[in-house]
């Protein structure tokens, strides 16, 4: 299946990396968990979120999203973590601005 997975994504628009990416990610969630369901996505999620920044957790959240389309399994889903902005610690203030 991760096969004709891997063929759909190169017949759409992505990029290698992106597809490289994406089925890497599924043979890695296979590996970890025999069968596709909520509680097993939801383990791997927790996973991802503990080893790695909030923009890999979605990228592989994306991937496994894309892959459940792929099977008609839309209703199992994720939702992406949330990516915390950071803020400039350079940031100028009003006195520091007027004084130059």
């Amino acid at each position: 299946m991760v096969t004709k997975f891997q063929k759909f994504l190169e017949k759409s628009d992505l990029s290698k990396s992106t597809v490289t990416s994406y089925v890497w990610t599924i043979n890695h969630f296979l590996t970890q968990y025999e069968k596709i369901d909520k509680e097993n996505l939801l383990a791997y999620k927790g996973y991802l979120i503990e080893h790695f920044k909030p923009q890999t957790v979605n990228l592989r959240l994306q991937a496994l999203n894309k892959y459940l389309e792929f099977i008609s399994k839309e209703r199992l889903k994720l939702k992406f973590v949330k990516v915390q902005q950071k803020t400039s610690s350079k940031m100028l203030s009003a006195m520091q601005i007027t004084s130059s």
